[in-house]
């Protein structure tokens, strides 16, 4: 396994050093995916690609999957019975060796129930434990996500970086826009995919409580509340999934996707690294793919 390792990072070694001069080596997450059965094909190539976007490389100089992951498990805090725990069962038994989690649970207020941790007991306590809130919850998904995103350091070459939430679609009143949380998300490396929770089944009643103010600041110091918004959207931005669950296999499923997303590194000037380019597939890949479609972070935000 060390020499594994020590083979990946002396290829992204080599791959920085063949960048064209002011240019840095950069990296992203995409999917290519067949029209109508909605898997990701096989035999993907760097030749298959292309890039489109100021200051980059057209041609990528690095494509990998399977690559190891910091993955923050992010849930509604509102009990389920007894659905998170094989749902935790099943996401430790889908890691790869070298993965971290993390778990917060958000609803009133967002808890770190568990720093980044290999330890698969650890992991699945407290997903099981963590989110089992008798109380009344505000469906704010977006301010689960700002936090989860605060959990992650800085990247780390040959690790992926993903939010795994299970909760409400729809955001409702929240101070958060989704097109500023995606831009966030997409320079920050990190997808979000999304397990959309069953509202109508729910027991708990919603409600949605204003914001604190501060002191006595008069209404129009107040920030402006947004109306409702799709976090499926935000995920699609990410270059994440969405997808209601039926069982308990969502995050397993995650997991699994995550594994076959492919990594692209690429050339791009420095100060543009905050921008990623359009991901295409090439005159070669289109030949080879003719109805795939390319799943990149900023090409589905509405």
């Amino acid at each position: 396994m060390t020499l594994i390792w020590i083979s990946i990072f002396a290829a992204l070694e080599a791959q920085a050093q063949a960048c064209p001069a002011k240019t840095v080596l950069a990296n992203m997450l995409i999917e290519v995916i067949e029209r109508g059965i909605d898997e990701p094909v096989k035999g993907l190539e760097l030749g298959d690609l292309t890039l489109i976007g100021k200051g980059a490389e057209p041609t990528p100089i690095g494509l990998a999957t399977a690559l190891p992951a910091d993955i923050v498990v992010l849930v509604e805090d509102r009990s389920r019975g007894g659905l998170l725990a094989g749902a935790a069962d099943l996401l430790v038994k889908s890691l790869q060796p070298a993965d971290r989690v993390a778990v917060l649970t958000y609803g009133v207020s967002s808890k770190r129930q568990l720093e980044f941790s290999k330890d698969g007991e650890a992991i699945r306590v407290a997903i099981e434990k963590g989110a089992d809130s008798l109380q009344l919850q505000v469906a704010r998904p977006l301010y689960g996500i700002v936090e989860a995103m605060k959990l992650f350091n800085k990247p780390e070459p040959g690790r992926l970086r993903a939010i795994f939430l299970l909760g409400d679609n729809m955001d409702f009143g929240s101070q958060i826009r989704i097109e500023q949380l995606a831009t966030s998300l997409i320079e920050d490396r990190i997808s979000v995919d999304l397990a959309i929770d069953p509202a109508p089944r729910r027991i708990i009643p919603r409600v949605n409580v204003p914001p604190p103010t501060v002191g006595n600041d008069s209404p129009a110091m107040r920030p402006v509340l947004v109306g409702q918004q799709s976090v499926s959207s935000l995920a699609e931005a990410t270059g994440g999934t969405a997808s209601a669950y039926v069982r308990a296999e969502f995050f397993k499923a995650m997991r699994e996707r995550l594994a076959q997303r492919f990594a692209v590194q690429y050339c791009v000037e420095k100060k543009l690294m905050s921008r990623p380019p359009v991901v295409e597939l090439s005159a070669a890949g289109k030949r080879k793919f003719p109805s795939a479609d390319v799943r990149a972070p900023g090409r589905a935000t509405r």
